[in-house]
């Protein structure tokens, strides 16, 4: 079993290609590319469902290149989206403090809402 990196640049094909048809396009495209980089036949590259919904989301609209993790088994090539552990390790930092700032107010909120309301003095009434 073979695992390779490669980055495509889906912008050139892209720009010049209707808005209604990008996303299709850009699946077929991006399998091409694989394809040719792997010398494997297009009907046998595969791509995975993480990399199919990023592609409809982000990419099409975006046309940044794509990174792909490409594994070929026995003339099979399967392409999963690139996940980078130092940039998910720097995010989940970044969001642990934010995280901690939402608890505490929310917190904060529920200890006030705890509070029962000042009843009025009998006193003021008279």
């Amino acid at each position: 079993m073979a695992s390779r990196l490669l980055t495509i640049n889906i912008r050139k094909y892209l720009a010049n290609q209707p808005t209604t048809r990008r996303r299709n396009k850009a699946v077929k495209y991006i399998r091409d590319r694989i394809g040719h980089y792997t010398k494997t036949k297009v009907e046998n590259v595969k791509i995975s469902q993480e990399l199919n919904a990023l592609i409809f989301k982000y990419y099409s609209k975006k046309m940044v290149p794509v990174k792909v993790n490409v594994n070929i088994d026995n003339g099979m090539a399967t392409a999963t989206p690139f996940q980078d552990k130092k940039a998910e390790a720097k995010a989940v930092e970044k969001a642990a403090p934010a995280k901690k700032e939402a608890e505490k107010k929310t917190a904060a909120t529920k200890a006030s809402a705890a509070k029962p309301a000042a009843q009025p003095s009998k006193e003021q009434g008279k």
